[in-house]
């Protein structure tokens, strides 16, 4: 069960993103069921909203966006623990990744050590196996 990151969320919602097409594509195969098991960590949600926020997006802006995020068929959620805050510390410890790039990682690999994202920071995680979205 992969776990998808905030950039792919972010991109599918933007259209001029640079990863757009390839982020549509993704949530296509994952609704259609071509790809199971794909979740979001809770904490991407978060990223996303304050990303969001930090913009300027209207409360209704951003709850439209998660509602849409939360009703795509076939995408599950994984949620934010105390577990997986550890690990995010450990992460940012030992790697020196962001606060959320370590959150998103730790999810991952409690879960099944898989992470869908274009941000290289997390090729250098011992353990963690990094899926390019354009190759799915």
């Amino acid at each position: 069960m992969p776990v998808i990151e905030v950039d792919m969320l972010i991109a599918f919602v933007n259209v001029l993103d640079k990863y757009h097409k390839i982020a549509s594509r993704l949530m296509d195969r994952i609704v259609t069921g071509k790809i199971r098991n794909v979740k979001v960590a809770a904490s991407a949600y978060l990223e996303y909203e304050l990303i969001l926020r930090s913009r300027g997006y209207s409360e209704e802006d951003i709850r439209e966006d998660l509602y849409c995020f939360k009703n795509l068929a076939n995408l599950g959620e994984v949620s934010l623990t105390v577990d997986v805050l550890l690990k995010a510390s450990e992460l940012r410890e030992k790697y020196g990744l962001t606060f959320f790039d370590s959150l998103h990682g730790a999810t991952a690999l409690l879960l099944d050590r898989m992470i869908i994202s274009v941000d290289e920071d997390y090729g250098k995680v011992e353990g963690l196996k990094v899926v390019n979205p354009a190759e799915i």
